[in-house]
């Protein structure tokens, strides 16, 4: 198994997933090395990408003050918690160096947009993920 799709399986996101899938999935995501003080996203730019960490720290910054990091391997920075309408809900800046899996936003919100067994599993991953690490939100669809 390559390092994306062992990140892709440590995901609670994407871990409900048979290998098969995971593996199909493996082409959408590209690595990127990061370094403290690099922004992945901005809050109030146009939504590129959404952002699966392998290895480091980064800090999503929300909307009223709210905050969550992210330092474990397949914490997904994606989705409600970092974007809304194709525009940035948050800003994401990298603490401690490591390394991220990037996706395109469109590539996943395609994919959990149709009624499969696929979309159904990462967002039931979705859900389980932003209640715990973002419980003080809410709308984590």
């Amino acid at each position: 198994m390559d390092s994306s799709a062992a990140c892709l399986s440590k995901s609670i996101i994407f871990s409900g997933l048979d290998a098969r899938d995971v593996e199909a999935l493996v082409p959408l995501f590209s690595r990127w090395v990061v370094v403290p003080g690099d922004v992945l996203a901005q809050a109030g730019h146009s939504a590129q990408f959404f952002f699966l960490l392998e290895e480091g720290t980064l800090l999503v910054a929300m909307e009223e003050g709210r905050a969550v990091v992210f330092n474990r391997p397949g914490d997904f920075a994606g989705l409600s918690m970092v974007s809304l309408n194709g525009t940035n809900t948050a800003t994401i800046t990298v603490l401690e160096k490591g390394a991220v899996w990037v996706v395109s936003c469109r590539d996943i919100l395609d994919l959990t947009s149709h009624d499969t067994q696929v979309a159904d599993t990462i967002m039931n991953g979705w859900q389980q993920f932003f209640a715990e690490k973002a419980p003080f939100c809410s709308n984590p669809a």
